[in-house]
């Protein structure tokens, strides 16, 4: 599939909503990756499989769980447990969460910063079913701040571990820059090497394709009604 198309598909997909609860249904943005941007690069992984850290801060855990090729449905926690590690279960009570403060030394300014995913399958795509950031210090049910909740098909784009393939934006740690927080991230279909996701600063990835396109559609709408009001004016003179 074209990325141009498959960029707009997926933006399609992941809309912002207003939900009435407190608890977010879809609030992330997941867009093709422009560039691969490598694990190497010292983007810290949250989740990565068969020790995919790259180049991990030495201060930033996360969970390393292994993806023996027979497992095809995944529920992950990360942690901020000292070098990386599993966690007992995977649950989410065993997770070490990250400091506002540590999470925030690799965003930008102001607080937002996005999550890469790299796909290792075998065969057709993998499913993503959840991606969350979840703050430890909200009360129970109000947790979940940000989160995407579907089931959008992620085919491998750039295949290999190590290139990313796609992009979680949304986030924004200013309010909450005090708290601690986990991830979670679910998907089906897996079928080949474990999946990763690493967090990248924004500045250093550009602007998928498909949101220049709609800037200048929503740029066009404003030159449109620009004209029909002159055009009015116009009438209205003569």
């Amino acid at each position: 599939m074209n990325r141009l198309i498959l960029a707009a598909v997926l933006l399609a997909g992941t809309a912002l909503t207003t939900p009435a609860s407190a608890v977010p249904v879809n609030n992330l943005t997941i867009s093709v990756l422009p560039n691969p941007v490598p694990q190497s690069s010292s983007n810290p992984c949250i989740i990565c499989g068969t020790s995919a850290g790259g180049n991990q801060p030495a201060n930033f855990g996360y969970n390393d769980f292994t993806s023996s090729g027979n497992l095809t449905s995944f529920n992950m926690f990360s942690t901020n447990i000292i070098g990386g590690g599993a966690l007992a279960n995977n649950d989410e009570v065993d997770a070490i969460p990250y400091t506002g403060a540590l999470l925030s030394a690799f965003a930008n300014a102001g607080g937002s910063f996005g999550v890469a995913i790299d796909i290792n399958t075998a065969k057709g795509e993998e499913t993503l079913t959840a991606f969350q950031l979840i703050d430890l210090d909200l009360p129970v049910g109000d947790r979940v701040i940000f989160s995407f909740l579907g089931s959008l098909a992620l085919p491998d784009i750039n295949n290999g571990n190590g290139k990313g393939d796609y992009l979680i934006t949304g986030f924004n740690l200013a309010p909450y820059i005090g708290d601690h927080f986990i991830f979670r991230a679910a998907w089906q279909g897996a079928s080949d090497g474990a999946e990763s996701f690493y967090i990248v600063p924004l500045a250093a990835v550009p602007i998928p394709a498909a949101l220049p396109l709609f800037a200048a559609g929503l740029a066009g709408l404003g030159l449109l009604a620009a004209r029909r009001k002159k055009k009015t004016l116009d009438v209205a003179a003569a």
